[in-house]
């Protein structure tokens, strides 16, 4: 418990000794923990911090400037609150060394024009102090009970707001880690433009994770250790209350149900989405940059391991991890999907030893969506991805559905009888002639047109030499045509796509070995 300076230069007993401020007129805010009354030139070797040092300059008489600026010194070094200099005894006025060094240290300078002793003053000081402490005590007691009280009738967040904010007399705000406000009360119907800085703020953690935190403002003082305590009683009861609406057996589940009605749009309103989210700590808005990850593939590890692993590898307050039994989802509040994809895949495999993945997972990232209600899309595009990924084969660990966008158009347009007919008119000799011969004229094709028709990139890439290059460059004009102009790429593009998911569909539904013997 404390004084402020300017509280202490009020006391009767102060004001008897005609107290004049003689640096630090600004700085009278100060608190003061206790009085210490000293005439040892080493006096400052004996505080803690917070102390005002009433002293009649008898130990640093003779000293000389020097000397009495090395006491301001180490007095401003050891955390006093001010000094007071009783005037009469060693100095008529106080020296300007001391005034001089008080102002380079920012160490408030009393001169007592009278005396008085200074038994009296530390008693009235002291005893002031006392019975602060002792109603402050009281008092926090109270407002625990308070607060007890309140929880036992089931408020919430937003209740126990309100109730801190009255015990103040101060505005309290709730946040989550991402600074959203989830409750506040005692706020001004016209706040300033600029919100004030908290006075005293507390952390609340959730499960071993950083929630958000309770801040409260002025009036409210940051020397007052009443705030602080009822910040910090008030910061556990929030978070009693968040784990009593979402206990722990329960966020798991809420997640995953959150997870699944953005999925299937089982919502009324965008607003109840941005509820639900801020209650599991996700500062999530209406409109923002959202994507949709998808994981699989990571093995036979615990689920829960996997999900910790994801929400770990993503920034705190921007990711929404949920099992949903067939893969692992993630909803983040970001614009970078592919950053953010890399990172989980990096945390899996650094966890494959435990997650059993043996770096076989892999993390497709659905287009990015500007409103929290189209997250679904999004996951619907990945899903999609992730399985024409693994039916093409691909070996690419890291995906963007974005980047897929031609190969998920058309597969849903493979069977029609347009699309064959393209297939065959296009490339269907050049298949012909694989299937007979053994040989690969399709991928030979398809690495020439992703070079951009250039044949040294393209034997490179097929490590050939570029007279076995030319010669099948040769063999494959003699059977589709000319394939070098620019103007039958795009056909040759879509034919050789459709082929690649005709291909991938007919291997996945072939019958295994087993079903052939059966």
């Amino acid at each position: 418990m404390t004084l402020r300076l300017a509280e202490v230069l009020e006391l009767d007993a102060v004001q008897r000794a005609a107290p004049e401020v003689v640096v630090g007129a600004d700085l009278l805010d100060r608190p003061v923990r206790w009085v210490h009354t000293s005439e040892l030139a080493e006096a400052a070797l004996l505080l803690k911090g917070g102390e005002l040092m009433l002293t009649t300059g008898l130990g640093i008489g003779g000293r000389g400037p020097v000397g009495e600026a090395a006491y301001v010194a180490a007095l401003a070094e050891h955390g006093a609150a001010g000094l007071a200099l009783e005037l009469g005894w060693t100095y008529l006025e106080p020296p300007p060394a001391l005034v001089q060094a008080a102002r380079q240290y920012a160490l408030p300078l009393i001169a007592l024009r009278e005396i008085v002793p200074f038994v009296e003053i530390t008693e009235q000081v002291q005893s002031v102090l006392l019975e602060r402490a002792s109603s402050g005590s009281r008092r926090e007691r109270d407002v625990r009970q308070q607060l007890t009280d309140a929880l036992l009738d089931g408020a919430g967040p937003q209740e126990l707001t309100s109730t801190l904010a009255g015990l103040l007399a101060a505005p309290v705000l709730l946040t989550t880690a991402d600074g959203a406000l989830v409750a506040s009360a005692g706020v001004p119907e016209r706040p300033s433009p600029r919100r004030a800085r908290p006075v005293v703020r507390r952390d609340i953690v959730l499960l071993d994770r950083h929630w958000g935190q309770l801040a409260v403002l002025p009036p409210a003082r940051a020397d007052d250790p009443v705030a602080a305590a009822v910040c910090a009683y008030g910061a556990e009861a929030v978070g009693l209350a968040l784990l009593r609406s979402a206990a722990v057996s329960d966020l798991d589940e809420r997640r995953r149900r959150l997870v699944e009605d953005l999925a299937a749009r089982r919502f009324r309103t965008t607003g109840e989405l941005v509820g639900r989210a801020r209650v599991l700590g996700l500062p999530f808005t209406a409109e923002g940059r959202y994507v949709s990850l998808v994981l699989s593939g990571w093995g036979v590890g615990d689920p829960d391991v996997v999900v910790r692993t994801v929400t770990g590898a993503l920034a705190p307050g921007t990711a929404l991890v949920a099992d949903t039994g067939e893969d692992v989802v993630a909803v983040v509040r970001t614009s970078a999907a592919m950053t953010a994809a890399r990172a989980v895949l990096a945390a899996v495999d650094l966890g494959s030893g435990g997650l059993g993945a043996g770096r076989s997972a892999r993390v497709v990232a659905g287009p990015v969506v500007s409103r929290l209600e189209d997250v679904g899309r999004s996951l619907a595009q990945a899903r999609r991805a992730l399985e024409l990924a693994g039916a093409l084969g691909m070996e690419a660990r890291c995906l963007s559905a974005a980047q897929m966008t031609a190969q998920l158009l058309l597969g849903g347009v493979r069977d029609e009888p347009l699309a064959q007919q393209l297939v065959r008119e296009e490339i269907g000799r050049l298949v012909e002639h694989d299937r007979m011969h053994g040989t690969d004229l399709v991928g030979t094709l398809r690495t020439y047109l992703a070079a951009h028709s250039s044949k040294v990139r393209t034997a490179q890439a097929l490590r050939l030499r570029r007279q076995t290059l030319y010669a099948r460059l040769a063999r494959i004009e003699t059977l589709v045509g000319d394939v070098h102009a620019p103007s039958r790429h795009t056909a040759l593009v879509l034919a050789l796509a459709l082929h690649d998911l005709t291909a991938a569909s007919s291997a996945r539904n072939a019958p295994t070995g087993a079903e052939q013997g059966r």
